[in-house]
């Protein structure tokens, strides 16, 4: 399960000034994320980060962003399904569907996943 901390300062209305920002790293070994949130017209910031998969939102804003990776699953050659199913905390469904199907992982989730492979 991710570790999350969130700070924020005041509240803003989103408008054409608002920025956000978003991010993954790799710390320690560990896959990590972060979201910043600022805006120059009305004294707002907020910070969100936390360890592991960054929630859907964060994680689909980062894909739009970045693009994917088409991983294979399994097999030789494939990211072995009890790492994915340990990094992802997918159901038995949803690795059934990756073996098929392959899994779209965010560039640096793509690297994490290739080095922590055996």
């Amino acid at each position: 399960m991710a570790e999350q901390q969130m700070d924020g300062i005041a509240h803003c209305e989103p408008c054409e000034e608002c920025v956000q920002e978003e991010g993954q790293f790799v710390r320690d070994g560990e896959l990590r994320w972060e979201t910043y949130d600022s805006c120059t017209r009305y004294p707002f910031q907020a910070c969100d980060r936390g360890a592991g998969v960054p929630p859907p939102w964060i994680r689909e804003r980062i894909l739009a962003r970045e693009g994917s990776v088409h991983l294979p699953v399994g097999g030789p050659g494939g990211i072995p399904i009890a790492l994915l199913r340990r990094v992802y905390g997918l159901s038995i469904a949803e690795v059934v569907a990756a073996r098929a199907e392959g899994y779209r992982a965010t560039p640096v989730e793509a690297r994490y996943l290739a080095r922590a492979a055996p």
